[in-house]
């Protein structure tokens, strides 16, 4: 008997629906895909955590955060404003509002998640605020994920990104100081990319063993 949706999946069926409605296209099929990916996340979890080389334990539990902080955004209805990624505990805020208040209480909002290491609140303050994501963003994201699964000596399953306003944002861990290089200089390449900011980690290298 196939198990029920999550909280989270319900969430964002309900607002793909009311996005739809309003006439905002891109956001919706941006929440298409979270739903598609919420749903077959179960079924891939262990492949996923092998090609990214971390525990199983690690992977699903950025999953569980990254499902509460959105479930949280939602009820504060935030959810259209903010998107969260999560890479081993470390939480990566973006989207765009109107007041530095929403953006404070956004950050408290995922602070109170268990499993919460760090976060990077990155989200903007501009006079438009943000409640659809642009086309050019949705692009962009969308055309980077690509040019990364086809970069060589990429491992794009160890990067989350987002695009606000032509701003990139990574988390995540890099291989080495060279592979994130060429994230880099990849990302400031693509058409509408203003600016790369990355938090992304460097993998600690074994010393050699005597």
């Amino acid at each position: 008997m196939p198990g029920r949706p999550s909280r989270r999946v319900i969430l964002l069926i309900a607002l793909f629906a009311l996005l739809l409605l309003s006439g905002c296209i891109s956001t919706a099929l941006d929440v298409a895909l979270d739903v598609a990916l919420d749903v077959v996340t179960a079924a891939t979890s262990v492949a996923t955590t092998a090609a990214e080389g971390r525990p199983l334990y690690n992977s699903m539990e950025d999953y569980s955060i990254k499902s509460e902080i959105t479930g949280k955004y939602f009820d504060e209805a935030m959810v259209m404003d903010i998107s969260t990624d999560v890479y081993e505990g470390q939480v990566l805020l973006t989207g765009s509002v109107t007041k530095a208040e929403a953006k404070r209480k956004a950050q408290e909002i995922a602070q109170r998640v268990k499993g919460v290491r760090m976060i990077f609140n990155e989200i903007q303050v501009t006079p438009e605020g943000g409640v659809v994501a642009s086309v050019k963003d949705w692009a962009i994201e969308t055309k980077l994920k690509f040019n990364l699964l086809a970069a060589k000596g990429v491992s794009s399953l160890n990067y989350r990104w987002r695009s606000v306003n032509g701003v990139v944002y990574f988390i995540g861990l890099a291989h080495d100081q060279e592979e994130l290089n060429k994230v880099i200089t990849m990302t400031k390449e693509m058409d509408g990319v203003r600016k790369v900011v990355t938090h992304v980690r460097l993998k600690l290298k074994k010393a050699p063993q005597k």
